[in-house]
């Protein structure tokens, strides 16, 4: 009976946080005219934010609860994430701000398309890991060297997680080509994992924890092979509009600032939003461990996924990074 329960809590959290590490996708918002989100004597601009409800974007649900935007003179509608494959496509037509990370950026921009990191989000660091990659304690598999001829479940094939999978095992003599992947929901990839269909699971926060305590194990962190620290996702902007709003941009991390300071110093509070907006259980809202927030534009990570992408061979482009990031103003 206590195996069974674990599983469904494992599978509960798992589809609050189906969508994972990355950013924003299609969805609503308001329907104010494309790039119109100058502050005028009006009133406070208007940002069309999206977002995934995960630990990520913690600080900007309280700079909401809290009133942070509005004290930076910003009306920000919030608007829940459903696909997360349209993030370049969305900005500056659905919303003015979303999620994303770092493979979305660079295949966009090498397309053509007019989008830019206009701030950071989250870092992962080896002393707070975002992701860890885990096996079943039975599986044999300790290292990730011992993944050649493996499969591993990842919640998007094309994403930064699954190419770190692949980094990493390059840089201990394993062809990439050599790892199988299968892309489910991360709601089914514990389950999966359970019934043997894969042998490894990419496992984000909370997912990673729940899994450890139901026994399973921990055989690394597949950013660490990259960086430390490393840029995870940070918020995306229509180029052309994030140059015209350079002020709002501003206004939107400081509130984000400040919501990261209202963790540090409310805890609990802050852990109870966390349960709202993600519908976690409350004994895990209360101790899952959170991201490590770095609103800094870290352009020469972008540099670095680069070359992680063309070195595992899923990216055969030019791509000028310093055009991906929203420059310093003139």
């Amino acid at each position: 009976m206590r195996t069974r329960r674990t599983t469904r809590g494992i599978s509960s959290i798992a589809a609050v946080l189906a969508l994972g590490l990355a950013g924003a996708a299609c969805g609503g918002g308001s329907s104010s005219p494309e790039g119109n989100t100058a502050t005028s004597d009006a009133g406070p601009t208007a940002l069309r934010v999206s977002y995934v409800p995960a630990t990520t974007v913690l600080p900007l649900h309280i700079a909401k609860a809290q009133g942070f935007f509005a004290q930076n003179n910003l009306d920000v509608t919030l608007t829940e994430a459903s696909n997360i494959s349209d993030i370049p496509a969305t900005l500056g037509r659905q919303f003015d701000l979303a999620l994303g990370t770092a493979t979305d950026l660079i295949r966009a921009g090498a397309a053509g398309v007019d989008v830019v990191q206009a701030a950071g989000n989250t870092i992962s660091t080896k002393e707070n890991p975002f992701v860890k990659l885990i096996v079943k304690p039975d599986s044999g598999i300790t290292d990730v060297a011992q993944l050649r001829g493996k499969t591993v479940g990842t919640p998007t094939l094309s994403g930064v997680i699954h190419a770190a999978v692949k980094y990493s095992a390059k840089q201990k003599g394993v062809d990439p080509s050599a790892i199988g992947g299968v892309e489910a929901p991360t709601p089914n990839l514990p389950d999966q994992l359970k019934a043997g269909r894969i042998d490894a699971v990419e496992a984000l926060e909370p997912i990673a924890s729940q899994l450890i305590k139901a026994g399973n194990v921990s055989i690394g962190a597949p950013f660490d092979a990259i960086g430390d620290p490393l840029a995870t996702n940070f918020w995306l902007a229509q180029g052309s509009w994030a140059d015209k709003n350079r002020d709002a941009v501003g206004r939107f991390v400081q509130s984000l600032k400040q919501g990261q300071a209202f963790i540090d110093q409310n805890p609990a509070e802050a852990r109870r939003i966390l349960q709202e907006y993600t519908k976690l259980p409350e004994a895990v809202a209360s101790t899952v461990p959170l991201p490590t927030y770095n609103y800094d534009i870290r352009a020469a990570d972008l540099d670095t996924w680069v070359k992680v992408l063309k070195d595992i061979g899923e990216f055969n482009g030019q791509v000028d990074t310093r055009k991906l990031v929203l420059s310093p103003a003139k």
